[in-house]
């Protein structure tokens, strides 16, 4: 059974459930529908996982939701800052300033460790990205014994974490994530040293590959050879969807062991954008989405992409179509590229 979306939808004046419903729950069936069946090794990836695995288990009547893999762009890019093979992905971004500015902005590493890790005048050389890339690599390389200490604890906590759960156990891991060019699948790939099967809403470079001496493969359930800018609204609007698929902490940004005897590890996350600071409203938004993901089930509703693009389009485009007393919510945080918090909204021109 496939239910056709008006081109003239609009949107709910109702409260967050109906939101949620709208926006979202034709969505979310459609990426779960595409998705291996339950018995893959799947794992939830970033703060998007969050919400994604628990309509995972909504939509296969699991007993227990899969599992959600604390990770980010940032944390694995510190992690594996003691391996020069991580430095294209890390490093592939624009960037002008100091080595002392991208060190605390890109990696997250402390002013202590900078100051006791590099000479002064090091700290100080600016550089510029992508075009002092090489420069900027060898740099680091000649201080990979001293990054090596630094990343040493977090590393540390970290293989243990991924045990805890399961992912070193594993022959080959499956991720699913939003999109969209993959590269905490890859980096995760290059740290656990096996092959990996990545499933993505969208997926900007599909296909297989080459990471290390292993192969990481990536799928778009939705789209797929998209890029930024193209003209797909769903993914150049995709920080709407970012903005609400969130966890209710911010960027994972850390773990260690801890000394406490009750808990294994302590955890570190970000700053809290308004997503995180009103949770609870949150909740309510994906209520509503993960109660249509339920009576999608029971009744055998499905979608045709095309269906689900032209819904969303319908949102990301055009104004008064989110309801103004859920505006504060969209803003997501971009501190990986130094821009602090964007406001979707705002951004797009859609507040009227």
């Amino acid at each position: 059974m496939s239910i056709k979306i008006s081109e003239n939808i609009r949107a709910p004046q109702g409260h967050s459930p109906d939101f949620g419903l709208y926006f979202f729950g034709p969505l979310i069936s459609y990426f779960l529908s595409k998705l291996p069946a339950p018995g893959k090794n799947i794992y939830f990836v970033a703060r998007e996982g969050y919400w994604l695995s628990k309509a995972y288990s909504v939509f296969h009547r699991l007993a227990e939701e899969p599992v959600y893999l604390l990770t980010s762009r940032t944390f694995m890019y510190k992690l594996l800052l003691d391996n020069p093979d991580s430095y294209s992905y890390s490093l592939s971004g624009d960037f002008d300033g100091t080595l002392y500015e991208l060190l605390r902005s890109r990696f997250m590493i402390s002013d202590a460790d900078i100051q006791n890790c590099f000479a002064t005048k090091v700290q100080k050389t600016k550089y510029i990205l992508p075009y002092d890339f090489d420069k900027l690599c060898n740099v680091l390389g000649g201080y990979q014994d001293e990054l090596a200490e630094i990343v040493a604890p977090t590393k540390l906590a970290y293989m243990q974490y991924l045990n805890g759960i399961g992912a070193l156990d594993e022959d080959e891991l499956h991720l699913v994530d939003i999109g969209y060019s993959g590269t905490i699948q890859k980096l995760l790939t290059l740290l656990l040293n096996k092959n990996t099967h990545g499933h993505y809403l969208i997926a900007s470079k599909p296909g297989t590959h080459s990471v290390g001496q292993n192969i990481a493969t990536m799928r778009g359930c939705l789209r797929e050879n998209v890029k930024l800018g193209d003209g797909y609204l769903p993914l150049d609007r995709s920080m709407f969807l970012e903005a609400l698929l969130t966890s209710p902490q911010g960027q994972f940004q850390d773990i260690r062991l801890s000394d406490h005897p009750d808990k294994q590890f302590d955890y570190y996350f970000g700053r809290k954008v308004n997503s995180q600071k009103y949770f609870h409203e949150l909740e309510q938004i994906m209520l509503g989405a993960l109660s249509y993901v339920d009576h999608a089930v029971k009744h055998n509703i499905t979608f045709e992409k095309e269906e689900v693009e032209t819904l969303i389009t319908q949102f990301v485009a055009k104004p008064n179509m989110i309801p103004k007393a859920l505006w504060h919510l969209f803003s997501i945080d971009d501190d990986v590229t130094g821009n602090s918090t964007v406001d979707a909204l705002e951004f797009f021109g859609l507040k009227t």
